[in-house]
This record gives structure tokens, C-alpha cells and sequence, in this order.
């Protein structure tokens, strides 16, 4: 049995449950890991509605909203790493170093230097691991 995408899969769980750990410590106290850099900024994120919502959530329990979401969506993919891996799912293999390659460029474009290494990181094991004969 090959180990890559397993690696892959872990590199993804620990990212997606550090996200979902930040996340829950934003909201059930004061907000240290999404909060915007310049703090006078939350008031008026915690002030300010959606246009698309404006009887919806405020944009700060919108945007933990997303980053909850967002965490689980990644602890589910890392799961269908395993579950592709370990029934040999070819169709899902493929699909999933796709995704991974969608998840590494979003990760350029929007986010940070950590969730870019992971995601490239964890898309090239899947690569290189399913791969291989």
C-alpha cells in the first residue's frame, strides 16, 4: 500500500482542524486569529450586513460562518483521500488531485503562505501516490 496519499490526507486534516480550532476560539471569545489586523475595523465588520443578505448575519458571524464551513469541507476531503486510497477508487483519485490542484490555486491567489504549501504539498503526494504502480 502506498503511504503518499495518506500523507496527504493528514497534511489536510491538521490544516482543516487548525482552521476550525481558530475559528471556534474567534467565536466564543475575543476574535485573535481572523480578526483584521487594524481592530477598529471589527466594530464596523460586526455593524455592517451583506447586500445580498440585509436582514441576514453581520459580515463578522458571516465570515466565521465561512471559515467553519470551510474547515469541515477540508476535514472531508482529507477523509475521501483515505476512503479513495483505501478502496481504490479510481474515478474519486482523480477527482481529488483536481480538487487539489482548484484548493492550491485559490490558496496562491487568496490565502497565505501555509495553506499553499499544504495544499501543493498534499496535491503532489496524491499525484505522485496514485501514480505509482
Amino acid at each position: 500500500m502506498n503511504y503518499l496519499p495518506f500523507i496527504a490526507a493528514a497534511i489536510l486534516a491538521v490544516l482543516g482542524g487548525l482552521h476550525l480550532f481558530y475559528a471556534a476560539r474567534d467565536f466564543w471569545s475575543e476574535p485573535r486569529y481572523f480578526a483584521p489586523r487594524d481592530r477598529s475595523l471589527l466594530p464596523l465588520l460586526r455593524a455592517t450586513k451583506n447586500i445580498i443578505t440585509p436582514n441576514g448575519r453581520d459580515y463578522w458571524t458571516a465570515s466565521l460562518g465561512f471559515h467553519f464551513s470551510h474547515s469541515i469541507g477540508v476535514l472531508l476531503f482529507a477523509l475521501l483521500i483515505v476512503i479513495a486510497s483505501l478502496y481504490q477508487i479510481n474515478w474519486l483519485e482523480v477527482l481529488l488531485v483536481g480538487l487539489g490542484a482548484v484548493f492550491t490555486w485559490i490558496a496562491w491567489r487568496c490565502w497565505f503562505h501555509i495553506p499553499l504549501y499544504g495544499c501543493a504539498a498534499a496535491t503532489t503526494l496524491m499525484l505522485v501516490g496514485w501514480s505509482m504502480p
